[in-house]
């Protein structure tokens, strides 16, 4: 990525404020919101851990990771009404999160109006008295500019440092 074009200050910033309306949207539970302005209609959704191999293991760097989600549109979309039903017991009582963005870069790419970006994230879950799980990650963005104007999101790696997950589910967006 290093050798890449940097986008403008102008448009870092704009990406930047992208990334922390989605964030707030993500914490406000305005999940329908976010689907409907943000994503694209091409979105591809990744969660990437990798497994613990030895160094001398020369398996291709494919066969080291599991992917607990690999979503589209339409996956998202289903998703979403799951947690619209209120059948989610999981969520009951709600649960509180919190995501914080950092070490945004952004660099354009061959695609006009087509950018890569590169951040790293905390999600801070809370529910019920005792219950508090953390979620540390890398994530590599690739966002394009809508026919009006507007950032949407195309495509998202998350990937995860743990190599076993200890939260009790995954059911949030990162």
């Amino acid at each position: 990525m290093l050798n890449q074009n940097r986008v403008a200050i102008e448009i870092h910033h704009e990406i930047e404020q992208f990334l922390y309306h989605e964030a707030r949207l993500l914490d406000n539970e305005m999940l329908r919101e976010w689907f409907d302005t943000m994503l694209d209609p091409e979105i591809r959704y990744q969660m990437v851990m990798q497994q613990e191999r030895f160094v001398k293991d020369k398996s291709p760097a494919e066969a080291q990771q599991i992917m607990p989600f690999d979503e589209r549109h339409g996956d998202l979309e289903l998703r979403i009404r799951q947690f619209e039903s209120g059948l989610q017991t999981m969520l009951n009582p709600r649960q509180r999160l919190r995501r914080a963005i950092t070490n945004i870069e952004a660099f354009h790419q061959e695609e006009e109006n087509t950018y890569l970006v590169s951040s790293y994230g905390i999600a801070s879950r809370h529910r019920r008295l005792y219950e508090h799980e953390q979620v540390i990650f890398g994530r590599t963005d690739r966002l394009k500019r809508a026919e009006d104007g507007a950032l949407r999101l195309v495509a998202r790696r998350i990937d995860l440092d743990e190599r076993v997950v200890r939260n009790k589910n995954l059911l949030l967006f990162l």
